[in-house]
């Protein structure tokens, strides 16, 4: 059987670098944002009362407004969970 919250970070993962303006997925200042799933350290994102993502944006848009897309996007794939975004870098 396949852990529920290990296909959610996944699901939260793929959702997050489909978005245009995501270069890649960033464990942040410390490399701490990240989920140890059975085999592999998935780093990026982090689950607990809120989430957290990690990520490098480019610069083809406006920060909020992207900001804003991906809070909204992970937040309805986690069920109204509230999402927190650390932009680690931008490109």
């Amino acid at each position: 059987m396949t852990d529920p919250q290990a296909v959610l970070v996944r699901q939260i993962a793929s959702v997050v670098t489909a978005h245009p303006c995501v270069a890649r997925l960033d464990g942040g200042p410390l490399n701490a944002i990240a989920t140890y799933l059975p085999g592999e350290r998935l780093v990026g994102v982090f689950l607990a009362e809120r989430i957290e993502v990690g990520v490098v944006l480019r610069l083809a848009r406006p920060l909020p407004g992207v900001l804003g897309e991906l809070r909204a996007e992970v937040s309805m794939l986690a069920g109204g969970v509230p999402v927190d975004i650390t932009v680690a870098d931008v490109e």
